[in-house]
C-alpha cells in the first residue's frame, strides 16, 4: 500500500514538471511617430475661398499632396485630409500687393478614419489674379501706325493734307475739349473697374491650389494605425 502511495507521488510530481506554464504576460506598447514643430507639410485645397463670401471661422478642408516621411517610415500619407478654419483673408490689399489667406488647421484624419488632433497654420499665401492688379495705362498707340502711317509705302513719307478752313471753334479749343473728354472717360471707366472689382465676389483661391502647412506644435500618431492607412490604395 506505501509502495502505491509513493509511486502515486512521484507519477503526480512528473505530470506537474511536464505541464507548461503560459510566461508572464507583459504590458503591450504601441509604437508612435513624432512630427517635430516646424516641419512643413505640402497641401493642396479642396474647398475654394471667396473674397466676399468666405469670411474668418468659416471651415477649409485640405489633403496632403506629398507624403511626409520620419526616420523612412511614412507618417503622413499622400491623399490624408486636413481639417481647419479661416482666421483672416485679405482679397484688397494696398496697392501693388497680392491677395492672402490665413488658415488655421485643427485636424487630421486619416484614410482608415485614424483622426489626430492638429495645431498648424498654413505659411501666408500669395496669389496674383489680375482683378487685384493696379491698373496701368497702357500707350494709346498700343503698337499701332497713326493714321496715314498705314497707308504709305515703305521708306515713303505719307502725304500732307491742305489745312481745313477756320470755322467754328479753334484747334485749340477742339484739342482741349477733345482731351477732358477722353479724360473723363478714362476716369469713369477705371472707377467702374474699381468698383466691380471690389463688389464682386470671385474665387481667391480655387480647388487644387497647391501650398505648405507649417506644424506649430510636435504631432504624436500611431504608427500602427498610419501603416494601416498608408496601406488602403488611393
Amino acid at each position: 500500500m506505501i509502495f502505491r502511495l509513493v509511486a502515486l507521488v512521484l507519477i503526480t510530481s512528473i505530470c506537474a514538471a511536464q505541464t507548461p506554464t503560459d510566461p508572464p504576460a507583459s504590458p503591450s506598447s504601441s509604437a508612435t511617430l513624432t512630427v517635430p514643430q516646424g516641419t512643413l507639410v505640402a497641401l493642396k485645397l479642396i474647398s475654394s475661398i471667396k473674397s466676399k463670401s468666405t469670411r474668418p471661422g468659416d471651415p477649409v478642408r485640405a489633403a496632403v499632396s506629398f507624403p511626409l516621411a520620419i526616420r523612412t517610415q511614412v507618417a503622413i500619407p499622400a491623399g490624408t485630409y486636413v481639417e481647419g478654419v479661416v482666421d483672416k483673408v485679405n482679397a484688397h490689399p494696398s496697392r501693388g500687393a497680392a491677395a492672402t489667406v490665413q488658415i488655421r488647421f485643427t485636424r487630421l484624419l486619416f484614410a482608415n478614419g485614424y483622426s489626430v488632433p492638429l495645431v498648424a497654420i498654413n505659411q501666408v499665401a500669395v496669389m496674383n489674379d489680375p482683378r487685384l492688379m493696379t491698373y496701368e495705362l497702357a500707350d494709346a498707340r498700343d503698337g499701332a501706325p497713326f493714321l496715314g502711317e498705314a497707308f504709305a509705302a515703305p521708306g515713303q513719307n505719307p502725304p500732307q493734307l491742305p489745312p481745313l478752313p477756320s470755322v467754328g471753334p479753334s484747334r485749340g479749343e477742339i484739342i482741349g475739349i477733345g482731351l477732358g473728354a477722353t479724360f473723363g472717360v478714362l476716369i469713369l471707366t477705371l472707377a467702374l473697374g474699381h468698383h466691380r472689382a471690389g463688389s464682386n465676389d470671385f474665387i481667391l483661391f480655387d480647388s487644387g491650389w497647391q501650398f505648405e502647412m507649417a506644424v506649430q506644435e510636435p504631432l504624436t500618431l500611431d504608427a500602427a494605425q498610419v501603416s494601416a492607412a498608408a496601406a488602403i490604395p488611393r
